[in-house]
């Protein structure tokens, strides 16, 4: 196969696909799923429509590729043993990116209709990150304490916590939550 360039075409195609994310997210924020057009993310990354189509089969495989990016980075900033450390870098990370938690925020709400692109997406992401805290929580928690229940409780706290710092940026996600995780842990 003969390259294209000296980056070759795999490098090129990665970078397309990247910089149509990066795009992707910009317009999701802006208009949120339904208030988003294919054609006008097309338009700001400079390809048609069907080059996207390309990269992604639909626009709900391009909003899922989107979230699924989001989840990767946080993934990878939440410890093995020790969720704390991950969980306050998440919400800092959060802090500096406001229009991936304003996308985010928006689409997990309209996503609670069971016809949205993301439904599945959403319920599945909820049960998965509800479950992998519950593990990791679950010997620092003492033994009148349900891991799941508290898992659960963490992670709505964190999502409300994120759309009242949308509103007021002077809410400090990661020191709420690292009390929250205090009271938590207190009782072991």
């Amino acid at each position: 196969m003969a390259a294209s360039g000296p980056r070759g075409p795999y490098a090129k195609g990665t970078e397309r696909r990247e910089q149509i994310l990066r795009i992707a997210l910009e317009v999701f924020t802006e208009g949120g799923y339904h208030g988003s057009s294919v054609k006008e993310i097309a338009r700001r990354v400079g390809v048609t429509e069907s080059t996207l189509f390309h990269y992604f089969g639909s626009k709900q495989a391009m909003l899922a590729a989107v979230l699924a990016a989001r989840d990767e980075r946080t993934a990878a900033l939440l410890g093995a043993d020790d969720p704390l450390p991950g969980l306050l870098e998440v919400a800092r990370r959060n802090a500096r990116t406001p229009d991936l938690v304003r996308l985010y925020a928006t689409t997990a709400a309209e996503a609670t209709e069971p016809g949205h692109a993301a439904h599945e997406w959403v319920r599945d992401r909820y049960a998965q990150v509800c479950a992998d805290i519950a593990d990791r929580l679950a010997d620092r928690l003492g033994p009148d304490t349900d891991p799941a229940w508290a898992a659960r409780i963490l992670v709505a706290v964190m999502d409300g916590l994120q759309i009242q710092w949308l509103l007021d940026d002077r809410v400090d996600m990661a020191e709420d939550i690292e009390r929250l995780v205090a009271l938590l842990v207190a009782d072991k």
